[in-house]
């Protein structure tokens, strides 16, 4: 209808179109803007700040927080979209394992008898990990079989072999952990 414009009548083409004369005016008023320009800002502004972690549910979400705007998922997803703006998936991370079998299970000494007549005759171990905040915390903790009580603990942000509390192993005592290594000390 713009081309036509230049060789025929505004009122014309307009009736042709079955478009009012005012609203084509207004469409080519408005066809110039970009309505989208501040709130694309605030999006990239919120992507930024947040490292590009985040995709369009969270980012619609810390507009919400942060700047007190609220705006629709799909209009946030079609201006990142636009924007070529996405979250940095993180991959999971592999951990490196032996391949034989005989390499990683080490003789099963308890045979699971999990009880123990006396103190100090059976202790057990395992490692769990805490995320807290960005990090990770490893825990490892020895558990006396006799009566289910915490003998030692050991809290690490790293994981590695030789992380089991060693203040308190001695004398003869067995030890044993959930990866099946278990260790006569």
């Amino acid at each position: 209808m713009e081309i036509a414009a230049s060789s025929y009548p505004v009122s014309s083409l307009c009736k042709l179109f079955k478009v009012s004369r005012s609203g084509y005016y207004a469409y080519l008023k408005r066809k110039h803007m970009d309505r989208d320009k501040e709130a694309a800002l605030l999006i990239r502004r919120v992507y930024a700040r947040y490292e590009g972690k985040y995709g369009y549910r969270q980012i619609q979400l810390f507009l919400w927080q942060d700047a007190g705007i609220w705006m629709n998922h799909k209009k946030v997803l079609r201006l990142m979209q636009k924007l070529g703006l996405q979250s940095n998936i993180r991959r999971k991370r592999r951990f490196n394992t032996a391949y034989h079998a005989g390499e990683r299970v080490a003789e099963n000494l308890l045979k699971r008898n999990f009880t123990a007549e006396k103190p100090n005759q059976k202790w057990v171990t395992d490692v769990t990990q805490y995320r807290v905040g960005e990090r990770w915390l490893y825990l490892s903790a020895v558990k006396d079989l006799f009566n289910n009580e915490i003998v030692a603990y050991q809290p690490n942000q790293h994981v590695s072999s030789g992380q089991l509390p060693r203040q308190c192993l001695h004398g003869k005592l067995l030890l044993a952990s959930q990866n099946g290594r278990a260790l006569p000390l």
